[in-house]
C-alpha cells in the first residue's frame, strides 16, 4: 500500500472541513429531538393550557413551531442568499459566516427564557446552516482530487449520522444527571457551539477553490493552490479543463429568468424536474422525517426519560450502519426495485406500529414499548439504504446533475445539452421541496400524534403505498451511461424493467 503524500494528506484534511458543515447540521437536526424528551424542557416552555397527566407539558403547535423555526432559516438563506455570496467572495466567505451565525444563535437558544427567543434561536441557527449546506458540498467537490472525490462525498452523507449521534449521546449523558435541572437540555444546545468554532479555524487553514478564482479571472492564484493539493503533472491539465467548461457556461448561460423559463416550458426538462420533485418529497414523507424529529414525543408517551434517550442512540447507531446497506444494494438489484422494496418495508413497519399499540391491553408496558422500538428500527432498515440514499443517487443521475445532498446543490462539470445555469436552478427547486415537506410535517404531525396517537401511522402507510406505486412507474437508471439519460426519458417507458431489458441489462 502506497503512503499517502503531504498533498494528498493536507486534501483530505480539507474534504473533512468541509464535510464538518454536514456534521453540523446532523447534531442540530437531532438536538429539537432530544430536549423535547426532557421533562425540565417541557415544564420550561410549557403552555399551562396544555396538561398531560397533571404536568404542564409544551403544545403540539408549539412543539411544530420550534423545529420548523429551523427549516425556515435555513430555505431563506440557503435559496437567496448563499448563491450571491458564494459567487461574489468565495466559497470560503458563506461557510465561515454561517459558522458565526450558528455559534451566536446557539447562545440565543442556549439561554432563552422565553418561547419567542428560544424558537428564534433555532431559526437563526437555520439561517446559518442555509449559509454553509449549499456551498459545503460545492467547495468539496471543487478542491476534491478526482481519486478521492467519491470517498468524500460518502462521508458528507455519513457525517450527518454522525453528528446526530453525537446530539443523542450528549443527551444521554445530562438524562442521567436530574441536578443540572434546566441544563439537562441547555448543555444538548450548547455543545453544538464546539463543531462550527473548530470549523471556523480549520477553515483558515483551507484554500479558497479554485474554480471560483478562476472564475474570478485570477488563474495565477488558482494555479498555486491546485499545486498544493494535485500531482505536478495534473495542474495545467485541470486548469485548461476549467477555463473551457467555464467558457462553455459563460456561452450557454440565458440569465436567470430565462433559466426559469427554460426549466418550465422545456417538457423534457419539465418532467424529469417534477419526478425529482416527487421522490425528494417522498424521501421525507415516508415518515422518518417526523421520526428523526419527534421519535422522543412518540417514545416517551411509554418509556422513562433515560430508556429515551438510550433509544435515540441505538436509533442513531442504527442508521449510520443501516446507510452503508446503500453501496452494497444500488449497483446491484437497482434504483426501482430498491424503492419499491424500501416503501412497501415501510408501509408494513408503519402498519405493524398502529396495529400492535392499537392491540396491546397495556398501553405503558415495557414489553409494548421494546416491540414498537425493533418496528421503528426495521423501518429505518428499510429506509435508510434506499429512500435515505438512493434519492440523492437517482436525483443526480435523472436530472445528470452531480450528487446531491439534502437541498444543496453540487454541481460538476458534465456536459449537458442544456445551460449550465438551468441545471443549477432545477437541482435547488428539486431539493428545497425535502424542506418545503419537511416544513409541513414537522407542524403537521405532532398535531396528528396528538390526537390519532399511533393510528397516525397508518398515514404513513398510506404515504408509502402510493409512493410505491407511483415509483414502479419509473425508468431504471442502473447501468445506464449518463451520455444516454436523455434518451432514455425521451422515450415512452413501458416499465423500469423493460429498459434494463432494452439496453441488454449491462451490470454496473
Amino acid at each position: 500500500m502506497a503512503i499517502p503524500t503531504k498533498k494528498l494528506i493536507y486534501a483530505y484534511f480539507v474534504c473533512v472541513v468541509a464535510s464538518l458543515s454536514m456534521f453540523m447540521y446532523g447534531y442540530d437536526a437531532s438536538t429539537f429531538n432530544t430536549i423535547n424528551g426532557f421533562a425540565s424542557w417541557n415544564a420550561f416552555f410549557g403552555d399551562g393550557s396544555c396538561t398531560k397527566n397533571n404536568a404542564t407539558v409544551v403544545c403540539a403547535s408549539v412543539l411544530g413551531n420550534v423545529n420548523t423555526g429551523y427549516t425556515v432559516g435555513a430555505i431563506f438563506t440557503g435559496f437567496f442568499i448563499t448563491p450571491i455570496l458564494s459567487d461574489k467572495w468565495g466559497r470560503k466567505f458563506p461557510l465561515m459566516v454561517g459558522a458565526v451565525f450558528i455559534v451566536g444563535f446557539t447562545f440565543m437558544q442556549t439561554f432563552a427564557n422565553d418561547y419567542l427567543t428560544h424558537v428564534l434561536g433555532r431559526g437563526g441557527i437555520g439561517l446559518g446552516q442555509g449559509l454553509m449546506l449549499p456551498i459545503g458540498p460545492v467547495y468539496l467537490g471543487e478542491l476534491a482530487p478526482k481519486e478521492i472525490r467519491g470517498t468524500m462525498m460518502s462521508f458528507w452523507q455519513l457525517f450527518y449520522s454522525v453528528g446526530a449521534l453525537l446530539a443523542y449521546f450528549v443527551g444521554l449523558i445530562t438524562t442521567n444527571q436530574p441536578w443540572l435541572g434546566n441544563w439537562q437540555w441547555r448543555w444538548v444546545l450548547m455543545c453544538q457551539v464546539i463543531a462550527p468554532i473548530i470549523f471556523f479555524i480549520c477553515v483558515g487553514f483551507c484554500p479558497e477553490s479554485p474554480r471560483w478564482l478562476i472564475l474570478k479571472g485570477r488563474k495565477d492564484d488558482a494555479r498555486k493552490i491546485l499545486y498544493t493539493i494535485r500531482a505536478e503533472e495534473d495542474v495545467e491539465v485541470e486548469i485548461e479543463e476549467m477555463i473551457e467548461v467555464i467558457e462553455r457556461e459563460h456561452a450557454q448561460n440565458p440569465g436567470t429568468f430565462a433559466a426559469y423559463k427554460i426549466i418550465f416550458t422545456q417538457w423534457n426538462i419539465a418532467k424529469r424536474l417534477l419526478m425529482a420533485m416527487v421522490i425528494n418529497f417522498g424521501q421525507q414523507a415516508t415518515g422518518q422525517n417526523s421520526l428523526n424529529n419527534y421519535s422522543s414525543t412518540i417514545y416517551k408517551t411509554i418509556f422513562s426519560q433515560n430508556n429515551v434517550a438510550i433509544i435515540n442512540v441505538v436509533n442513531a447507531i442504527c442508521g449510520i450502519l443501516f446507510t452503508l446497506n446503500s453501496t452494497i444494494f444500488v449497483d446491484r438489484v437497482g434504483r426501482i426495485t430498491l424503492f419499491v422494496g424500501g416503501a412497501i418495508g415501510m408501509a408494513i413497519c408503519s402498519a405493524l406500529a398502529a396495529i400492535v399499540y392499537d392491540t396491546a391491553s397495556d398501553k405503558k408496558s415495557y414489553s409494548l414499548g421494546i416491540g414498537l422500538a425493533v418496528i421503528l428500527f426495521i423501518f429505518i432498515f428499510f429506509y435508510k439504504p434506499t429512500w435515505g440514499a438512493t434519492t440523492w443517487i437517482y436525483t443526480g443521475e435523472i436530472c445528470k446533475f452531480a450528487f446531491v445532498i439534502s437541498f444543496l446543490i453540487l454541481i460538476t462539470n458534465t456536459i449537458l445539452p442544456v445551460p449550465i445555469v438551468v441545471r443549477s436552478q432545477a437541482v435547488g427547486i428539486a431539493t428545497q421541496t425535502q424542506n418545503i415537506a419537511s416544513l409541513i410535517l414537522g407542524q403537521i404531525f405532532p398535531i396528528m400524534f396528538n390526537a390519532w396517537s399511533f393510528n397516525v401511522f397508518f398515514f404513513f402507510t398510506a404515504v408509502n403505498i402510493l409512493l410505491a406505486i407511483i415509483i414502479w412507474f419509473y425508468p431504471e437508471t442502473r447501468g445506464v451511461m449518463l451520455e444516454e439519460i436523455d434518451e432514455l426519458f425521451d422515450k415512452k417507458t413501458d416499465t423500469h424493467v423493460s429498459n434494463n431489458e432494452k439496453k441488454g441489462d449491462i451490470k454496473a
